[in-house]
């Protein structure tokens, strides 16, 4: 039975609740990003809609459209993956998966799935429109579901124009899109009944995307994890986005962990164009360069994230470090106890400033700093 549309959504909570009334794995859901669509296969929408309930017989049906599509397909060759040949659905479903227009239609177990596509807007007109998300009881007696015996049959034998039978297929062999987007095909009529309908309010489509993706994770890489969704979300219809001084500092340490300190300095130097008054920055590039041995250069940086922040122990020492591999013991161990004096609990800045005096043979001191570093590290 038909429920009534709910009032529209503002915020994701709203949502939610209104998708808790529906037991899961028997309910299936479907976005849309226009509160007028209905729940249609695409196929149906390459009829001229002066023509779609038209009786003329001259004109290609809805059986006909999906034929032609397969038989255009199997001429050109793509009717076979990985040396075995593909049965009617399955190239339909191929098909779909690259954006033709078939007899399947779209579905997720995920609500929330469904919710992120009914936030798109509508590339069919320039104005903002509210979106809404269907949900379909997926009831045996009213779905068959497709088990792998009945991949053989042609695509007649599915779409009975006369006497239509709904269908539900899980393909076998998934691809990872339809794993992340837990999709499900439904399809045997050009039309499918909801049984509830949830309308997202126009306005707030963005606000409910970015609830998604920091509730649940829920992004477009997420849902598209794949070569062709990789490309699509870089074509020229999308503007490009410089990373963020945080995310050019996130890929300078997956870079320094990789041991690619030229790769880890080119992020830095992105980071600290964006971000120049961050002492971090330059601390974490100073590292990289002293990995390098570009020593000189390390201390520059060092340098400057003692100016932005006088209490940086850690830059002292590693300045100190630095100093000391260049031979500079007595500027090494003065960095070394504005550290300590900064840090008195450190293990680290006595011990190496312990082996900075034994260089200058202040033997005694040197085995004062040993003993202190052992005591904090123990």
């Amino acid at each position: 039975m038909r429920r009534k549309k709910s009032k529209p959504v503002k915020i994701l909570s709203d949502f939610l609740e209104w998708a808790s009334q529906f037991d899961e794995g028997t309910y299936v859901f479907r976005g849309v990003p226009n509160e007028e669509y209905e729940i249609q296969a695409s196929a149906y929408r390459r009829v001229p809609e002066n023509e779609q309930n038209s009786e003329d017989k001259g004109f290609p049906t809805f059986v006909e459209i999906n034929t032609a599509l397969i038989r255009e397909a199997r001429l050109l060759g793509y009717d076979e993956k990985d040396g075995r040949p593909l049965g009617d659905l399955e190239i339909l479903a191929g098909l779909q998966h690259f954006k033709a227009a078939t007899c399947l239609i779209d579905f997720t177990y995920s609500a929330q799935v469904a919710l992120w596509f009914a936030c798109a807007q509508d590339s069919k007109t320039d104005d903002s429109t509210n979106g809404k998300v269907f949900a379909v009881h997926k009831d045996a007696d009213r779905f068959i579901e497709i088990e792998p015996d009945l991949l053989k049959e042609t695509i007649p034998y599915f779409l009975d124009e006369k006497e239509p039978q709904l269908y539900h297929w899980q393909p076998r062999q998934q691809n990872n899109r339809i794993l992340a987007q837990q999709s499900i095909f439904f399809f045997g009529d050009y039309e499918i009944e909801e049984d509830a309908v949830c309308i997202i309010q126009k306005c707030e489509k963005e606000n409910v995307r970015t609830e998604l993706e920091r509730v649940s994770g829920i992004t477009e890489i997420r849902l598209f994890p794949d070569f062709e969704g990789f490309a699509s979300l870089r074509d020229d219809q999308t503007p490009y986005m410089p990373l963020s001084a945080d995310e050019h500092a996130k890929r300078a340490e997956q870079s320094f962990r990789r041991h690619k300190f030229e790769e880890t300095i080119a992020d830095y130097d992105k980071a600290i164009y964006r971000e120049p008054t961050k002492a971090s920055l330059y601390y974490s590039r100073g590292l990289a360069k002293a990995r390098l041995e570009h020593y000189e250069n390390a201390i520059d940086d060092y340098n400057d994230a003692i100016r932005l922040n006088p209490s940086y122990a850690s830059a002292y020492y590693e300045r100190g470090l630095v100093k000391a591999r260049l031979g500079q013991y007595e500027p090494a161990i003065a960095d070394y106890d504005k550290a300590i004096g900064l840090n008195p609990n450190d293990a680290l800045f006595y011990n190496a400033r312990g082996f900075a005096k034994e260089q200058l043979r202040q033997y005694e001191e040197a085995r004062e700093d040993r003993q202190k570093s052992a005591e904090l590290a123990s």
